[in-house]
């Protein structure tokens, strides 16, 4: 009965099953086995840890056991134990794709990236199809620096489930990591047709957009960016920046402040709002977001004489006073 209750989401009912099954045999492995996944998928991961652990006490060469003692581990962050777990699972079971890939994930957990690479590779030996072992082999290579072979594995994993937006917009970053902004573009509107919100999608594509040189392309993704998500303070100084850049410094101003309402205390934000209040000629503006930004970042002080929005005010004692202020703020 536990099973089914399992199966059809009513994880109390399952838990009270198998409690009774384990409370009329103890040493039974499959009832503590069935009693941990009831607890896991109830979002008690502690408790299914301990049913998982009796199951692998009743029977030692279980490896569902201990693979699921591994799984719960990792969700709770104890990497280390889940791999010593899946170990165990292997050594039960030495040809489990299952354990394999789990095993690269707790890799991933303690940022051995390598070994992860290693693990996903003997999991496809046994599961050459499944596109999640290719995607997270996609994303192991990818940290290991092996930029090529990390497109090779997530083009695989998209061979084998193409309506996937997380797998193209992880493609057009590794192209825009290696300035192959047209593939990257590419991409990242696949990725925009699988799920139209996508806030990084927008964002990373308007950044490819600027770095192609077509800058209303690059306004129309911000722009889309800060509507999905108009917390991010890095998309709105993206989209100050390309306000600038276009020579509207009204809307500039705009963005800039919006980015400081967010984060107030990123003396960056700060600088570029007084470039553009320098570019509308409203010095006594520029320089309170200068007095600012200096304060949060006094080494931009040997920055500031080399800017060119700011060489009017280059013989204007505040400016120097400015300067000197930063030393001894």
């Amino acid at each position: 009965m536990g099973s089914a209750y399992s199966d059809l989401g009513h994880h109390e009912k399952a838990i009270e099953s198998f409690s009774r099954a384990v409370g009329l045999m103890p040493g039974l492995s499959y009832a503590w086995l069935g009693l941990g996944a009831a607890r896991e998928r109830a979002g008690d991961l502690e408790a299914a840890a301990a049913c998982y652990s009796r199951a692998a006490e009743a029977d030692p060469l279980l490896p569902a056991a201990w693979n699921n003692l591994g799984v719960v581990y990792d969700l709770m962050g104890r990497h280390a134990e889940a791999l010593d777990c899946f170990a165990r699972a292997s050594r039960a079971s030495p040809d489990s794709p299952q354990v394999w890939f789990n095993r690269g994930n707790a890799c991933i957990g303690i940022q051995d990236h390598e070994a992860a690479v290693a693990a996903y590779k003997k999991a496809l030996q046994g599961s050459p199809d499944d596109h999640r072992i290719w995607y997270n082999l996609g994303f192991a290579f990818s940290r290991c620096g092996e930029r090529q072979a990390a497109i090779g594995a997530y083009r695989e994993a998209l061979r084998l489930k193409a309506a996937d937006s997380s797998t193209w917009y992880n493609i057009g970053n590794l192209y825009f990591d290696g300035n192959q902004i047209a593939p990257a573009i590419a991409c990242y509107q696949e990725a925009l047709l699988l799920k139209p919100d996508d806030f990084d999608a927008w964002n990373n594509m308007g950044n490819a957009w600027v770095q192609a040189g077509a800058l209303d392309e690059a306004l129309r993704c911000f722009s889309r960016a800060v509507e999905i998500q108009p917390s991010t303070a890095a998309t709105w100084k993206n989209l100050g920046h390309t306000w600038s850049r276009l020579g509207n410094q009204e809307r500039t101003l705009a963005c800039f402040k919006e980015a400081i309402r967010l984060e107030e205390e990123q003396a960056s934000y700060y600088l570029n709002r007084a470039l553009a209040y320098a570019r509308m000629g409203s010095d006594p503006e520029a320089f309170a977001d200068l007095r600012m930004a200096l304060g949060l970042n006094p080494l931009l002080a040997d920055l500031l004489p080399t800017l060119e929005p700011l060489q009017h005010l280059a013989d204007d004692p505040r400016f120097k006073e400015l300067i000197d202020w930063s030393d001894n703020p």
